[in-house]
């Protein structure tokens, strides 16, 4: 037997009393990490309970809270050591089959170190900012669990402890993030995001406060402040207490009305920077070596340490820049649906006239550059939410309108859609500091290329709106709307894109020198303009287009009208020995169904000598057609007929005297008058082109009384309409009747 225990302590020596030691300290160093492990994950898990909406002014009075931190940062200091002497200790070198044993305790410490860090990590990103809310002892808190955070993440690299994966458990969301050590800009980016949106609501307090000033000073003429009750109505509850702030720059903030109009923003500057300035003086006590030694300086008289000047100017602006460039991304979000009564909820003209305001007051203040971004940005996403929320109502009342039939609004509606439209691209050909000839990279393309595409299916269904609905009115008739539309609403609608901007860049596209993103915007906003202009200039000929619909409606309403009040085919072919002395019925009625609607529309003398023209077209067509004959009788009556046309003219009172001359000159009145004259001749009867035609109260008066061209010669087709004469009738005589009575 005891051979066999031999040979085995030859092989697997006894252990050592030090490596039981070793060992027995890493199973208690590591039952207490897992203790300091879950006592931080029930404090975030109440932190974040508790504060989810970030309502620290409950928490000002429970001191369990920030005693609950101070035992989590002694244990994690206290633990520290003991992860140091463990890893020290573990190191060593030994035999080889007890090194497997400490490899094995080596990989358990460091994936508790692991998780330990990365709760530490959490813990310091959500009370790192709290030091504004409960003063420098909550910031005395957050250095020392940084500082003991950077000695965890230091024993990687002090006793190679590195591995090829940071991920110690992939069911928790938080490991799957890299550790870097926690540093002064690293507390300041936690201060920036935090901070961000009470700047937020106290910027907007500042525009309230800056607005105010300008609407009163604006309603001193008696203009509207609708406006301004719409923004105290938003910002109303923005902002944030000040309870428990005993900073008198905070309390002057509100209280200094009386003073220049962005001084509040001065002194919101002001107060963040204390904030940075407080970080930095206790930094300098607790842990300097976050700052570097290049950065502290000792005072020569009290031998004080200090930061540098310069150091210090440059953490001041670090910082300025991420907190309001944080401002700029979600203030929009703020504004528009952030709030108790978000400025989403009201019609886009709200927002218009915010943007409004600050694009015009922007070129003429002096903030800085940092917030000036801020601003920028808030106007920009404005006005990309106004594009898609304007747009929207506008071409959704458009839509609606035009659905219903010979609705007199929807012309205009269409109009102030593009009127919109226009108005917000032209915005986008401007900043604060070009009105002309701005550079590409600070012109903002982005946000007019959604208003060129909008713009462009805008002007291409206004125009179908306008062929359609004057094809329906044209149908019935209804020349008032018709001439409504392509006289007014089409006429409105040039006028608005008239206005429209678009600046040619091709010369600076053609230098070159610009970005890949503002290279692709360029060239999308060239291609969109395009667009819009070809259907630009379709709209322009679209009121050509609907009065060529209107004539040839014209034709088909003349021809029924005719088919329905013309004659019968005896009419014409009496004969009688008297002349006619006034014109047949029918005419005043064709005239007045026809042409009167036209003229009492329009005072377009090309549009009325075209239905002129049209309509006694319809008239010789029906004759020819229907081969209606005439007696000698019926071709008088027809001449009067025709001759009553210029006598309506005449006599009509609603059209001017300009006119009725231009109207009374029409060659169609001549070619009628010709027809009749056709109709009388008989055959064999030659023209004479030197025949001094005098005016006869019959026929249509001229304002020469002589022409040297009859009106036969207006009229083609000459023999066609002589076929239309009827035969004379032979009056046979009994001769019995006449010698009887001779014999008698």
């Amino acid at each position: 037997m005891s051979r066999n225990i031999v040979t085995i302590t030859k092989w697997v020596p006894l252990q050592a009393e030090e490596n039981t030691n070793v060992f027995l300290k890493c199973n208690h160093l590591k039952s207490a990490a897992r203790d300091l492990l879950k006592l931080l994950g029930k404090f975030l898990s109440e932190f974040q309970q508790n504060n989810g909406w970030k309502s620290y002014q409950t928490l000002s009075d429970n001191e369990s809270t920030i005693e609950k931190l101070e035992e989590i940062s002694d244990t994690t200091h206290g633990l520290m050591q003991h992860f140091s002497n463990a890893f020290r200790d573990l190191s060593q070198n030994r035999q080889a089959i007890t090194m497997i044993k400490v490899k094995m305790w080596q990989k358990i410490l460091w994936e508790i170190k692991l998780k330990l860090s990365y709760f530490l990590q959490q813990l310091i990103s959500e009370i790192a900012f709290l030091y504004v809310h409960y003063g420098e002892r909550m910031l005395v808190l957050t250095f020392r669990l940084s500082n003991s955070y950077n000695h965890y993440l230091g024993l990687d690299a002090k006793f190679l402890l590195t591995s090829n994966f940071t991920i110690c458990s992939n069911m928790c969301p938080y490991l799957m993030y890299p550790l870097r050590k926690i540093s002064i800009t690293r507390l300041l980016q936690i201060l920036a995001q935090n901070r961000a949106e009470l700047c937020c609501h106290k910027l907007i307090d500042c525009l309230l406060d800056t607005y105010k000033l300008y609407e009163n000073h604006e309603d001193d003429n008696g203009s509207d402040n609708s406006s301004i009750e719409i923004y105290r109505a938003i910002t109303k509850h923005m902002s944030p207490p000040l309870n428990n702030v005993s900073d008198p720059e905070i309390k002057t903030e509100v209280q200094s009305t009386d003073i220049d109009n962005f001084a509040n923003m001065a002194e919101l500057i002001k107060y963040e920077e204390q904030n940075v300035l407080d970080l930095l003086d206790v930094a300098i006590k607790i842990v300097p070596s976050m700052l570097g030694d290049d950065t502290i300086k000792k005072s020569k008289t009290s031998g004080e340490s200090k930061i540098n000047t310069k150091a210090k100017e440059k953490v001041l602006d670090y910082y300025q820049e991420i907190l309001w460039g944080e401002v700029g991304n979600f203030l929009d979000h703020i504004i528009l649906w952030w709030s108790a009564l978000p400025l989403a909820t009201r019609p886009p003209h709200s927002s218009q006239h915010l943007r409004d305001w600050i694009t015009q007051f922007l070129p003429t203040i002096e903030i800085p550059h940092f917030m000036l971004s801020a601003i920028i940005s808030l106007a920009d996403s404005l006005g990309m939410y106004i594009t898609s929320t304007s747009w929207d109502q506008h071409f959704r009342l458009a839509l609606v309108a035009s659905r219903k039939p010979f609705h007199h609004g929807t012309g205009r509606t269409f109009n102030e859609l593009l009127q919109n439209l226009v108005l917000l691209s032209n915005q986008c050909e401007t900043t604060s500091d070009w009105i002309l000839g701005a550079p590409l990279d600070e012109l903002p393309v982005v946000e007019q290329i959604p208003i060129l595409h909008r713009l462009d299916h805008s002007i291409h269904t206004t125009r179908l709106w306008a062929i359609n609905e004057t094809k329906r009115l044209a149908n019935n008739w209804d020349v008032d709307k018709f001439f409504m539309i392509t006289h007014c609403d089409i006429v409105n609608c040039l006028v608005q894109l008239n206005s429209l901007k678009l600046n040619d860049h091709s010369a600076d596209i053609e230098k070159g020198g610009l970005g890949a993103h503002v290279q692709v915007c360029i060239n999308m906003r060239g291609k969109l303009a395009s667009e819009v202009t070809a259907n630009h200039d379709l709209l322009r000929i679209t009121p050509k287009e609907c009065i060529g619909t209107l004539a040839s409606v014209c034709r088909m309403v003349s021809l029924a009208n005719l088919q329905m009040i013309f004659p019968e085919n005896q009419f014409y072919r009496r004969n009688t020995f008297n002349v006619p002395e006034k014109a047949s019925a029918y005419v005043d009625t064709y005239l007045d169904e026809i042409l009167s609607p036209v003229l009492a529309a329009t005072e377009d003398h090309h549009i009325s000598n075209m239905i002129l023209k049209i309509m006694c077209e319809c008239w010789l067509d029906h004759i020819y057609m229907n081969k209606i004959k005439f007696s000698h009788y019926g071709a008088y009556q027809l001449l009067t007929d025709f001759a009553s046309v210029s006598t309506w003219l005449i006599n009509c009172p609603i059209i001017t005297q300009q006119m009725r001359k231009v109207m009374l000159k029409n060659e169609v009145l001549r070619r009628c008058e010709g027809v009749g004259r056709l109709l009388l001749r008989c055959p064999g009867d030659q023209l004479k082109m030197n025949e001094k035609i005098k005016a006869k109260e019959t026929e249509s008066p001229k304002s020469d009384t002589s022409e040297l061209m009859p009106p036969e010669m207006y009229v083609p087709n000459q023999e066609q309409w002589l076929e239309l004469r009827a035969h004379r009738r032979k009056i046979k005589f009994k001769t019995s009747l006449c010698c009887n009575s001779n014999e008698n």
